[in-house]
């Protein structure tokens, strides 16, 4: 039966670190070769200040070999850090939308579209500096300022330490300072962006109400604040921070650390002063990288934390009960929804070749009744058999249910390519005698855009007809039709399961529907009325 699957044992601790473990070797060498790339470069300023105190071809020869070695290490790290990030994102994509898959519908519901959009879409890309850059920068700061103070005090002494202190206040403003000053700057930005992205969403999606009711001002009023309030955190974050980044950016300048340099050591030899030189920036280099990315690792934690929270969410698992009996028959199911029973003790056998109506007031678990047969909701308890069906693989959700759920939802293209999602192997002439069947004669390169409310419906019951599910599940199938149309499509689906001798179940409010029904499923608060059919 479908239940909820939230044991902890059942899925992995870190469900990003899952995604991650396959990409490890890889984001291993690309950190291995940032580090040797950068010690390869201190190496060239080794045998740079060889060639000051000396000049001789063997030193000038290893200096450009290490630079063009260093250069060749750091980008062989750079393709390998992307490489493996980009096969971390993929799968955790993959994973997600797995994972969103196979949620109850009720949990999906709560999140929302635009959530669920940037979930696996901007969330996932903004770990893209976490993992393809961070773990190299972290290696390089530690190692590269080690063996550059080791070899500058080796040349030049202690002493000249003191020339690395510019360097090393500004690195220290951005690795601690900026983080948190860019802390609450950076939650107000991202709240005011999904403000602004959101605004403009809904004034393009909703152009054409707002210009037949000229509702332009909400969507418009919305973005001008949004904008506003963008503008006004950006300032005074500025304001805050422009004093001590100015600061930083001079102690950062070459005149800054050099004038000290040569103050210390401008009666030393040649050798001595060009170390102090080449080496007094190139100390705090990583760390000043480091600190630039600091707001990027700190996006990309928030990102984290949303798309771990998501894959924790228990999912729906799937049905292995078949039944050997080619019908669904329902035995003690309790079904609920947001702490509150709908359904307290349903059992039932929903017989092939049979067309059972289910009504119900609103609200009393008739669509939760079949989201639930879909595989899509959790049972409370209670066992749902499923008419068995061969197959190779084992799937999470049932394999022998067809569910088309209210509304005329369709995708943007033609009616051929909407179809072809759920039926991909039908040919236009199957797909053109169900929509026939479903009351529609339309040409398959019919644009969707330009369907009607009605025609859009049809568009999704003609699915129907070209299922191999022995199980169909439809919400509503009329409720943009007119009675003519809809007693037509009503008759062929009642021809349609007694040729092929499938199972078909209707939540509907229409009266004349239901009556027309071989079986009736009525669930009134605590109650289930059953007239017809097998029980």
């Amino acid at each position: 039966m479908p239940a909820l699957n939230n044991d902890p044992a059942a899925a992995p601790a870190s469900p990003i670190a899952a995604a991650l473990r396959p990409a490890i070797p890889v984001l291993t060498a690309a950190v291995t070769a940032a580090a040797l790339g950068g010690l390869t470069m201190v190496g060239a300023l080794w045998f740079t200040v060889q060639v000051v105190a000396a000049v001789t071809l063997t030193h000038a020869i290893s200096a450009c070999v290490c630079w063009l070695i260093g250069g060749l290490l750091l980008s062989v790290s750079s393709w390998l850090a992307h490489h493996g990030e980009a096969r971390f994102s993929a799968r955790l994509r993959r994973d997600t939308a797995r994972h969103l898959a196979h949620m109850p519908m009720s949990t999906v519901s709560r999140y929302g579209a635009d959530a669920l959009r940037r979930l696996v879409g901007e969330d996932i890309a903004a770990l893209h500096h976490t993992v393809a850059h961070l773990p190299a920068e972290i290696a390089t700061l530690a190692v590269v300022p080690l063996a550059t103070v080791t070899l500058l005090v080796a040349v030049a002494g202690p002493l000249t330490l003191i020339a690395l202190i510019p360097g090393l206040l500004a690195a220290a403003y951005y690795l601690f300072i900026v983080p948190r000053s860019s802390a609450k700057h950076g939650t107000e930005t991202v709240r005011v962006m999904t403000d602004i992205r959101t605004a403009v969403d809904d004034y393009a999606r909703g152009i054409r109400v707002s210009r037949i009711y000229s509702a332009q001002a909400g969507a418009t009023a919305n973005y001008a604040d949004a904008a506003r309030r963008f503008t006004e955190n950006m300032v005074a974050w500025v304001r805050r921070v422009a004093t001590l980044s100015s600061v930083a950016v001079a102690l950062l300048q070459a005149v800054a650390t050099y004038a000290i340099a040569y103050a210390i050591g401008y009666d030393q030899e040649p050798a001595v002063l060009a170390a102090m030189l080449l080496f007094g920036l190139a100390v705090v280099t990583p760390a000043l990288r480091l600190g630039h990315g600091l707001d990027y690792v700190r996006a990309g934690s928030a990102a984290a934390e949303r798309i771990a929270a998501v894959l924790r969410e228990p999912t729906v698992t799937g049905s292995t009960d078949h039944s050997d009996d080619p019908g669904l028959e329902l035995v003690d199911v309790r079904i609920g929804q947001d702490d509150r029973t709908l359904i307290h003790s349903l059992s039932h056998t929903f017989s092939p070749g049979l067309v059972t109506a289910i009504t119900g007031p609103s609200g009393s678990g008739k669509t939760t009744l079949l989201r639930t047969i879909a595989g899509l909701e959790t049972l409370e308890s209670g066992v749902i058999r499923y008419p068995h069906r061969e197959t190779n693989s084992e799937k999470t959700s049932p394999d022998s249910v067809l569910l088309i759920p209210q509304g005329g939802d369709v995708l943007s293209g033609t009616i051929r390519e909407n179809i072809a999602l759920s039926t991909p192997e039908a040919t236009d002439d199957e797909i053109s005698t169900a929509l026939r069947r479903a009351q529609l004669d339309l040409p398959l390169d019919t644009a969707t855009t330009t369907l009607s409310g009605g025609e859009r419906q049809r568009v999704g019951l003609a699915r129907a007809f070209l299922t191999d599910a022995r199980v169909i599940l439809l919400d509503e199938p009329t409720s943009a039709l007119d009675k003519d149309t809809s007693g037509r499509l009503v008759s062929e689906l009642h021809t349609f399961v007694m040729e092929e001798s499938k199972t078909l179940l209707i939540v509907t409010h229409d009266h004349g529907l239901a009556e027309g029904a071989t079986a009736q499923l009525k669930l009134t608060g605590n109650s289930v009325t059953v007239a017809g059919g097998t029980r």
